[in-house]
């Protein structure tokens, strides 16, 4: 019979193969969660649980009664409370998890990363703002309703004539898809969600908000030009990156763009 809480003396325990397997996958699990809340909210939410374990522990240890009754009612909803403080890197996770992330990237669109340089760099000479989404392994279908849809090559004047403030589509976003006869817009004018008003700091406007807003809840990648600043930014994983040059934004758009799949297929036109 086992009786609880007894333990093998060490000299007794021997380390083997199922035991290295055992603490490797712990490690990597440990790994990839530590690397999904880095640098977002939950980071600093994972901090305040870890104060609120500290307080109760210590109020065990000095028998105070009634604080550790308070911790004791919080932690049998401590479940629902998790998943609901997490509910976003929840979500990515799980997305991650199914486009299976130890998996290898395959080679970048050359020609597409040029045509977002170009399309960006273009609307900075003309002191205009523009906002592109590149939609990658999490469909963003869902989104189109709110805009236009199209089913354009993306191309630098087409990029121009869209952000134009004097078009009727400039404002919102453009949502490019990326297939084997390379990028494409296929929805303009398109409403993102957005981020929380302490998720940027101040001096940063609705646009990049949005940005961020919408890295929070899918993988896409989002190319921010602000006509206010004239700066270039990419917001991914809910993260903004800092201003952006054509050469070093050319190297993160390679590094991260990869050629879509076969089973990202080319988006079918409704019939109007």
């Amino acid at each position: 019979m086992r009786i609880w809480g007894y333990r093998k003396p060490m000299t007794a325990w021997q380390f083997g193969i199922r035991d290295a397997v055992d603490i490797a996958l712990v490690a990597i699990v440990i790994y990839y969660v530590l690397r999904l809340i880095r640098g977002t909210r939950a980071e600093q939410m994972l901090i305040g649980v870890a104060v609120v374990l500290v307080v109760y522990e210590l109020a065990r240890m000095f028998d105070l009664l009634t604080i550790e009754w308070i911790f004791s009612q919080f932690f049998s909803v401590f479940i629902v409370v998790m998943v609901v403080l997490f509910q976003h890197e929840i979500r990515r996770g799980l997305m991650r998890v199914a486009i299976n992330p130890l998996a290898s990237g395959a080679s970048p669109k050359d020609v597409v990363v040029d045509l977002l340089v170009e399309s960006a760099l273009s609307l900075v000479h003309r002191e205009w703002g523009g906002l592109i989404v590149i939609e990658r392994e999490t469909g963003l279908k869902h989104l189109y309703d709110s805009g236009v849809e199209m089913d354009v090559a993306l191309r630098p004047d087409m990029i121009q004539a869209i952000f134009c403030p004097d078009a009727p589509m400039h404002d919102g976003a453009i949502i490019v898809l990326m297939d084997e006869r390379g990028g494409r817009v296929v929805a303009a004018r398109v409403l993102l969600p957005l981020a929380q008003a302490n998720a940027l700091a101040g001096g940063f406007g609705t646009r990049h908000r949005a940005a961020v807003g919408l890295t929070e809840e899918s993988d896409a990648l989002v190319l921010i030009v602000s006509e206010e600043r004239g700066e270039i930014h990419l917001a991914e994983e809910g993260k903004l990156s800092a201003p952006l040059g054509s050469a070093e934004l050319r190297k993160e758009l390679t590094k991260r763009l990869v050629y879509v799949s076969s089973r990202i297929q080319k988006r079918t036109l409704s019939e109007s």
